[in-house]
């Protein structure tokens, strides 16, 4: 057999097979034999009518194509093996000619990726945070406005009062904005600037439309520096009447008997709110930096399965609403091919994204905590637990059945991995990896213990995940036997 490969695009190549004319004789005998069983030449039993015989009566291409269907398999495994490619899906074959035979295949490469000298890659830690009491006190300000009482009123609205109005803006005759019912707190903060003033004087019962333009830096993008027609109709005007900062405030607020309570409990969920976020942005920072980094090559098939695995994540999004996708589609004048165009660049920078994480992985070696895998596993049991009662057991039996181990570690695996690169790319990385030591050094808990899922899954030993973030499809034998294993 002779096999020839021509690269056509990234990551993709074209395999010419010419299979041995004996081999391609012997098919073809083979063929013939079991059709003429299937279908009997008049004069001779089943299975025995000569080859000629048979091609008279059932065409030469019918012969092919059942000789095809059993060679073309063991063809193909023989080019993979001699040329040594790693197919990235199943090659689409195609016969380009019968005699002597010759098949191309157009095959999809799996996905390469370099890093680089990543280890030198640094991004500027985000600096400490701190809570300021102006933080506090616009926390309480929150508070008392989620608790103040309104009063009507039968005048003009002035500075410091609330509308009840319903809100409609437009761009080029275009409705970017819809809002039946909102509630608009007269003050200078108000968004585009001079939205407050524009309703000043107004009454309940009365419309105004006037036109203001978005700052070019406005956190919508498809408002930022435009200029919308607004028509406000108000429905009431009230007055806002804030509970006064006092021990009162604090006991409507929850749990808390002063006021120093209450601000000592919103100092702390502010700065967790405010870690939250600094490890959001340098996790961000450190994923771009590493991704620039990187050299990624992938086939055009890879980036398609992408937008299918969006466009299914919508299916199931709508139908929970109770719509189908296609129907979804119909209400907005679109087809699924404009769907998919939308959802390309998302879904390329996702892909890039996921490759080069999963080769970062690998590159590290490392390895999901089995403490992180158990708190996920309980989590879920406990969130089935509480819904669905006697019936969790069984769920999370169905759920197993499913790959949940297999998707929990990836969860697990992929969130110890950014935490990893950003350690790394902040100078922490000692600290981190002395912290995860000590995590996993530390007796499993009672909690653990109790997580529904019996083989709970532990750190697999020597193993290297592979595609960890990517979706069952995609997830590879080593990924599942390290799950399994646990």
């Amino acid at each position: 057999m002779k096999v020839t490969t021509e690269t056509v695009a990234t990551r993709e190549v074209v395999l010419t097979i010419e299979p041995d004319q004996e081999t391609v004789r012997k098919a073809l005998q083979k063929a013939a034999r079991q059709i003429s069983r299937r279908r009997p030449v008049p004069g001779f039993r089943p299975g025995r009518a000569p080859y000629a015989m048979v091609e008279r009566l059932v065409g030469k291409e019918i012969i092919l194509n059942e000789a095809l269907n059993q060679l073309a398999p063991d063809l193909y495994r023989q080019a993979i093996e001699e040329t040594g490619i790693e197919p990235y899906t199943q090659g689409q074959l195609e016969v380009e000619s019968e005699d002597p035979l010759i098949l191309k295949v157009r095959v999809p490469l799996v996905p390469t990726v370099n890093l680089g000298d990543y280890k030198s890659l640094r991004i500027e830690p985000e600096p400490e945070v701190a809570v300021t009491e102006e933080m506090l006190d616009q926390e309480i300000e929150r508070i008392r406005r989620q608790n103040a009482e309104y009063e009507p009123l039968d005048r003009p609205a002035e500075q410091g009062d609330q509308l009840v109005a319903a809100v409609i803006g437009k761009v080029g005759g275009e409705t970017v904005i819809d809002q039946a019912s909102m509630e608009i707190d007269l003050n200078d903060e108000l968004e585009p600037p001079g939205f407050g003033e524009a309703l000043l004087g107004v009454k309940a019962g009365e419309t105004r439309e006037f036109s203001l333009t978005y700052p070019e830096d406005f956190e919508d993008e498809n408002l930022a520096g435009k200029t919308v027609d607004f028509r406000v109709s108000v429905a009431t005007v009230r007055k806002v009447k804030l509970p006064p900062i006092d021990d009162d405030l604090a006991k409507m607020a929850g749990d808390y008997e002063t006021l120093a309570d209450l601000r000592e409990a919103l100092a702390v969920e502010i700065k967790q709110r405010l870690e939250r976020e600094r490890e959001i942005r340098e996790t961000e920072t450190a994923i771009k930096t590493l991704v620039e980094n990187a050299e990624v090559e992938y086939p055009e098939a890879a980036l398609e399965r992408e937008i299918d695995l969006m466009i299914e994540q919508e299916r199931g999004r709508l139908q929970q609403m109770g719509f189908t996708l296609e129907n979804y589609l119909r209400m907005i004048n679109r087809t699924e091919e404009d769907l998919r165009e939308s959802l390309r660049e998302q879904a390329r920078q996702t892909l890039v994204e996921r490759l080069v994480l999963n080769e970062f992985i690998r590159a590290e070696n490392i390895k999901a905590d089995s403490s992180e895998v158990n708190q996920r596993l309980k989590s879920i049991g406990d969130t089935l637990t509480a819904q669905y009662g006697d019936e969790a057991s069984k769920m999370m039996e169905d759920l197993a059945s499913q790959g949940l181990l297999i998707s929990v570690y990836n969860e697990a695996l992929t969130s110890k991995a950014v935490r990893y690169l950003r350690a790394m790319l902040t100078g922490r990385l000692e600290e981190f990896l002395a912290e995860s030591t000590e995590t996993e050094e530390k007796e499993p808990s009672e909690e653990a213990e109790e997580t529904p899922q019996e083989e709970a899954p532990a750190s697999p030993e020597g193993e290297t995940v592979n595609e960890s973030l990517a979706t069952e499809s995609e997830t590879t034998p080593e990924a599942n036997e390290a799950a399994k294993e646990e």
